[in-house]
């Protein structure tokens, strides 16, 4: 089994962190700036996180409110300063609303006085991709060398090596799945209508560009979904779906592929459409291919950028 201890190293007024996952770029990029992957291994163990919110975007905000097992909060802030698809972001990170005893604590071990602003730093997350497997390199800058000392006295290594065991353990898929959430502003039973429903599943069905054409749809155990997709390009996709398990407003399973029995191209699907409050569903969509190989062939070619593209003309389908 692959196992990846973190580097922690000092350099001037950084502190840096390095950790490789055994997954491959989209996986862990995906995982690092999807709010709903966050809100599973942000923080050191027992800490959970109530509060993620994460526009990414050059210019965004981001706020994310870490909560210890004895129930205090320490609330990060900032905004998105530089974004590089699949190889680096920048992030402010400042501590405005942290509590006071932990700002006089780090400010002790600093050996400093003050306002807390000058704990404030700048934390650039840097992603290299090798042989299937991703580094993924933390370089948090501080103020001074005495304020990189504090804050690296104070527990930083140990909370970061935490967060990384709670990264690989409760949010990156297995080896030969794909993994896509996204939150939608509609009711339990809107969300799955939209799925069952053979007249206006076309509607929204595909990733951005794409004409999707029902030939036949029998929504039921044992039925099949059998339709077309037109993309970009001219190229005409066959695809078939035949529904294992259905559970009505909560739960989706069906094989996919092309239809064609010589291409042995079919994967699971596992979808949960989980019931939240004011309206809202959280949608989990989950691929079982083969195996990793397949699955890495996959993502190559953008399957999770598909699939998010696909949930997104849902919510755009329901606002209609």
């Amino acid at each position: 089994m692959f196992k990846s201890d973190p580097i922690f190293t000092l350099e001037e007024k950084v502190v840096r962190i390095e950790r490789t996952f055994d997954a491959p770029i989209q996986l862990v990029w995906e995982v690092w700036t999807n709010p709903l992957h966050i809100a599973k291994w942000w923080g050191p163990k027992g800490f959970t996180n109530p509060t993620v919110e994460f526009d990414f975007q050059v210019g965004g905000s981001y706020r994310i409110v870490m909560r210890s097992p004895e129930g205090v909060d320490y609330p990060i802030i900032g905004k998105f300063l530089e974004i590089t698809p699949f190889q680096s972001f920048v992030i402010s990170d400042l501590v405005d609303e942290h509590p006071d005893e932990w700002v006089k604590e780090v400010q002790k071990m600093a050996g400093i006085t003050g306002d807390r602003e000058i704990l404030n730093s700048k934390l650039r997350v840097l992603f290299e991709e090798s042989d299937g497997k991703t580094k993924v390199i933390l370089l948090t800058e501080f103020a001074n060398n005495q304020i990189r000392d504090g804050f690296a006295n104070s527990g930083m290594k140990e909370g970061w090596s935490e967060s990384f065991e709670k990264l690989e353990e409760n949010a990156l898929p297995k080896a030969n799945q794909i993994c896509i959430e996204r939150k939608l502003n509609h009711p339990q039973e809107i969300v799955f209508k939209a799925f069952s429903n053979p007249l206006t599943i076309s509607n929204w069905w595909g990733p951005n560009g794409f004409k999707t054409t029902t030939k036949t749809m029998d929504f039921k155990v044992g039925g099949k979904w059998i339709f077309t997709m037109d993309g970009p390009d001219g190229t005409i996709w066959p695809n078939t779906i035949e529904y294992k398990e259905i559970k009505e407003f909560d739960y989706l399973e069906y094989i996919h592929g092309s239809g064609d029995k010589n291409k042995n191209d079919d994967f699971l699907v596992n979808i949960n459409l989980i019931a939240l409050e004011k309206n809202q569903t959280l949608v989990k969509l989950q691929m079982t291919f083969s195996d990793t190989n397949v699955r890495n062939a996959k993502l190559k070619i953008g399957a999770i950028e598909g699939g998010k593209q696909t949930l997104s003309r849902l919510g755009q389908y329901l606002e209609k």
